[in-house]
């Protein structure tokens, strides 16, 4: 997806970006979630600008949607085949041992 800025006549060039954070154990402080931590930083390290931030709760977690954009159709190429879990070296479950994932729950 991309568009023209209407004021500066330059192309922008859009991606959107989900993550999904378990919900975690109730306790009495709130937390850092470092991993996405991880990701915000690659990707405004990348390039990209953060256009937009939405969150979704769901019972298990919540669902956040960005809307990310560049004005260099390199980086916006770049971004088709990116393996975030890769790339910034995450886990492939959420950090914190008290938290079980509905995948871990059938081993």
């Amino acid at each position: 997806m991309s568009s023209r800025s209407p004021r500066s006549g330059k192309k922008i060039f859009r991606s959107t970006f989900t993550y999904f954070i378990p919900a975690p154990p109730l306790r009495k402080n709130g937390y850092r979630e470092i991993e996405f931590d991880k990701i915000m930083r690659g990707i405004f390290e990348s390039g990209f600008e953060l256009e937009s931030l939405q969150s979704q709760s769901s019972p298990n977690g919540v669902f956040l949607i960005g809307v990310l954009k560049t004005h260099q159709k390199k980086i916006y190429d770049s971004d088709k085949s990116q393996d975030l879990h890769e790339r910034f070296r995450l886990s492939h479950t959420h950090s914190s041992p008290d938290i079980i994932l509905d995948e871990e729950e059938n081993v």
